[in-house]
């Protein structure tokens, strides 16, 4: 074996791939900013199908290539993909119907320690791929991390004047924090912010390397709490800051793992998988989530929310019990909830993922 492979990989998969999923939604979320600045009215339909639909649903139903469209792996863990399912509707339902805003603010407050997890993610794998051992460093690193993501929403917890407003739907803040907290909140982060910025500062003189991909995420992933729920005053404005980066990196790393795991293979138990997994046809691949995504947002639109395709088609929303529209919205969250759930045991490197490990080359 020559030295060359022998050298410990720095990207996930590639310099430009890597960057790619980070500047693309960085790029995307400035963009969204002007766009949207000046606009105080009601969610146009191209913001909201662009920045939640595309990227926020369609990720959401891209854990379903791993999960239950892997035949193989749906065997190995039919009981992990299968219980979760009734589970999670009756509990949904039932704490719907006992109180819709609480049961948003409960998915809500899931959903920002989802997204924070996923960021942590990133993070522990550009640290084993650079072999950061350290466990100064791996409490330091994890820390900063939910400093900057964590803090924001804590300053948001602490202004009165503001709406917990994650999903727009009736939720509220289970706990209101003092307004007099916020310079300690601020002073938390910033001692947070500038020690990190030191160890690496350190490092880099001391070993005269940088962990590019670990500093980039740290980096990104305060900005987009920052921007996305310190500063945007716009709905779609703080979606984009937090979907974008939270989607485009899950959708382009859920291919790269099917794409590796499936690459040159056009037989076996999942062909529909392994057609869309080559890479010639990685639109198709997105486009199957992408259209499982419109579906969804269909239904939601038509039989909860009445935003859009009422007036859109001409016709009047429907009127639905208390029972009927906690089913409706039940049946809907399913997805949304499946992926949280599964998300916390599809990415881990602990031999339950022979696929994955495989695809990282750990």
């Amino acid at each position: 074996m020559n030295s060359a492979s022998m050298e410990p990989r720095r990207w996930i998969v590639s310099e430009r791939f890597d960057l790619a999923i980070l500047l693309i939604p960085f790029a995307a979320s400035l963009a969204s900013l002007f766009a949207l600045r000046f606009q105080r009215e009601a969610v146009p339909l191209w913001a909201f199908l662009i920045l939640i639909v595309a990227f926020d649903v369609s990720h959401v139903w891209a854990t379903v290539y791993v999960t239950y469209f892997d035949r193989e792996v749906f065997r190995r863990r039919r009981l992990l993909f299968l219980l979760p399912l009734p589970v999670s509707f009756l509990i949904a339902y039932r704490l719907h119907i006992h109180s819709p805003s609480l049961y948003w603010s409960l998915l809500a407050y899931v959903a920002i320690y989802h997204f924070i997890k996923q960021q942590w993610g990133f993070i522990a794998l550009y640290k084993a791929r650079a072999g950061e051992r350290h466990r100064f460093d791996y409490y330091l690193d994890k820390w900063t991390l939910w400093a900057g993501s964590l803090g924001p929403v804590l300053l948001w917890h602490a202004s009165p004047a503001r709406q917990f407003d994650w999903f727009n739907a009736g939720e509220f803040f289970i706990v209101r924090i003092d307004p007099e907290l916020k310079p300690d909140i601020v002073l938390i982060m910033a001692t947070f912010a500038t020690t990190y910025f030191l160890r690496q500062v350190f490092l880099a003189l001391g070993r005269k390397e940088f962990n590019l991909g670990k500093n980039l995420w740290m980096l990104f992933s305060w900005i987009s709490w920052i921007v996305g729920i310190g500063l945007a005053d716009h709905a779609l404005i703080s979606a984009a800051f937090l979907n974008l980066f939270h989607g485009i990196p899950f959708l382009a790393l859920v291919w790269y793992r099917c794409n590796r795991r499936w690459e040159g293979r056009t037989k076996g138990p999942s062909p529909l998988l392994a057609w869309l997994s080559q890479r010639r046809n990685w639109i198709a691949f997105y486009l199957v989530v992408l259209g499982l995504a419109l579906i969804e947002e269909s239904f939601w639109d038509g039989m909860v929310w009445h935003e859009y395709l009422p007036s859109l088609l001409g016709i009047k929303a429907p009127e639905l019990s208390a029972q009927a529209l906690s089913f409706w919205v039940a049946l809907l969250s399913l997805p949304q909830i499946i992926h949280y759930f599964l998300d916390a045991w599809i990415w881990k490197l602990d031999g339950s993922n022979p696929d994955l490990e495989t695809t990282l080359d750990l």
